[in-house]
């Protein structure tokens, strides 16, 4: 297949729309580099309002600011566990969440997933308790909101405390309670691309007094994180912003990730990923040890207010999905919370035959992509915790990413959703 040939009729000789784009803007550039330039990186006490803020927004006691939501993670199992203590905890996720519990001291101890969520399921937690289970660290993948009931009827008997790694879900609800804020402890995600972006950036949240005052304490001879750290992480966003800016995307780029996916060429089919070479860590990155500078703080601030308006528009990418595939016996669909429980930071779909429905929708001109996230308790950096997980191994061989994002247009979702259909002979 040529570079350069166009779609099949159906498709257009215009490509489509990116399967992603930052949840950024011109302005953020443009602050973060003005900052930079004169010196005021580090000057304020933005930290300190944006703690505020959260804790406001949340109705917490607690909200301490953390340079990644990695780090909040590592933290919380350090000083909610004993060390050598069990953290039972999903093998789907990336490989720096399991590796945060091994440097935080605990055992990473595997549960497998619900299919159709991507999380933890709670019938898969209860026998893997015991007396040297220190915690359950549930990840709410994709947006999509663990259930929190089922795994706290399953842990509060027993006295094991639930930590909520909400990376992906900030503005999401477990019940009546924002999701990070069920547990013990919650953590949340500003990184480059999530749904507020400080290039780097994360939140722990908690109702705990002890808790909250032993990680500020460690946290207290941090430095701030590099000015050229960060510089470096918004020259990188840079570049995936001129990749999926929609003119270049739909007249180029496009083109080259198709004819890349359909050839198998990694080198280019990576360029958009993370997590693509797994390795165990066994002690907490100096990179890693740092604080939120004013200047993020100010980042997160300002995209506070557009929380709410995109994820509802989310979830309406989410409903068209879910309308338009749901009664495709051999897809797994996610399920539709109209609640506002789910944020979908993407839609996710699974086939067994992925690969070839992946390379017929790209064909027919429309851009989704694998999701690069793997079964890690089948990993070999992760072999001495191997366990078996057999819906999480599924799970990472057939799960596919639908955008979602507020500038996806709804009409984008229709087309993919026609493109889909079309596989199956629908």
């Amino acid at each position: 297949m040529s570079l350069v040939e166009k779609s099949p009729a159906k498709g257009s000789s215009l490509g489509p729309l990116p399967r992603l784009r930052l949840y950024s803007s011109p302005r953020l550039y443009g602050r973060t580099l003005y900052t930079a330039i004169t010196g005021k990186t580090k000057r304020g006490d933005d930290v300190a309002v944006l703690e505020a803020e959260i804790r406001r927004r949340l109705g917490i006691k607690h909200g301490i600011a953390m340079p990644m939501a990695r780090v909040g993670i590592y933290l919380a199992v350090k000083h909610t566990i004993k060390p050598g203590q069990k953290v039972i905890l999903s093998p789907y996720t990336i490989a720096d969440v399991i590796n945060m519990v091994i440097c935080a001291g605990g055992i990473p101890t595997f549960a497998d997933i619900d299919r159709k969520t991507c999380n933890l399921d709670p019938k898969n937690v209860a026998p893997l308790i015991d007396g040297d289970t220190g915690a359950v660290l549930v990840t709410h993948f994709y947006g999509q909101v663990a259930d929190m009931p089922a795994l706290q009827r399953v842990c509060a008997p027993r006295g094991i405390p639930i930590i909520e790694d909400a990376a992906q879900a900030f503005g999401g609800r477990a019940g009546n309670r924002p999701a990070g804020t069920v547990g013990h402890a919650g953590i949340y995600s500003f990184g480059m691309y999530k749904n507020v972006n400080a290039f780097y950036g994360g939140m722990l949240v908690t109702d705990d007094d002890a808790l909250a005052q032993a990680l500020r304490s460690e946290m207290a001879a941090w430095p701030y994180q590099s000015l050229r750290g960060l510089v470096a992480k918004m020259g990188a966003a840079v570049q995936i912003e001129l990749v999926t800016w929609p003119p270049v995307f739909r007249l180029f780029f496009f083109r080259l990730f198709r004819w890349a996916y359909l050839n198998q060429i990694d080198a280019i089919n990576d360029r958009l990923k993370i997590d693509v070479d797994p390795k165990l860590k066994t002690s907490l990155p100096e990179s890693y040890q740092s604080q939120l500078t004013p200047l993020q703080a100010r980042l997160i601030l300002s995209q506070l207010a557009k929380v709410d308006d995109h994820a509802a528009s989310r979830l309406e990418s989410a409903r068209l999905y879910y309308q338009g595939l749901a009664d495709i016996e051999e897809l797994i669909v996610a399920p539709l919370c109209e609640d506002r429980q789910h944020i979908y930071w993407y839609y996710p779909i699974q086939h067994a035959d992925r690969r070839a429905l992946v390379s017929h929708v790209m064909r027919a001109g429309r851009d989704i992509t694998p999701s690069y996230h793997k079964n890690c308790a089948a990993l070999p950096c992760f072999s001495q915790f191997a366990r078996s997980c057999p819906n999480a191994q599924a799970t990472a061989d057939q799960l596919i990413y639908l955008p979602t994002y507020p500038r996806y247009a709804k009409a984008e979702v229709a087309k993919t959703v026609r493109a889909i259909r079309s596989f199956f002979g629908r």
